[in-house]
């Protein structure tokens, strides 16, 4: 499965300025998409962006196995080529 590309998502201002790429994606319970940099203060200290899911997927189609998701999990990568490693919410 794959994200359409118009899909609403949230990403932190380092992904959106393309200033990092996306080591954590994050499904709420609510079932939102957030997709956040490497910078642990991120998600708390910076105001979210919406962009389209396409945006993502061009610069790197491994957003595509986060279709899985559930909603209340999250997945990270260590690094830009790792793969990603999934978990829940708590």
């Amino acid at each position: 499965m794959e994200f359409n590309d118009n899909y609403g998502v949230y990403v932190c201002p380092h992904v959106f300025k393309k200033e990092s790429p996306i080591f954590v994606s994050i499904r709420d319970p609510y079932g939102d998409w957030q997709f956040f940099c490497d910078d642990e203060n991120c998600p708390e200290n910076s105001k979210p962006h919406l962009v389209g899911a396409g945006h993502l997927t061009q610069a790197d189609p491994t957003i595509n196995e986060l279709t899985c998701l559930k909603p209340g999990s999250f997945a990270q990568k260590i690094h830009a080529n790792a793969n990603w490693e999934y978990g829940d919410l708590e």
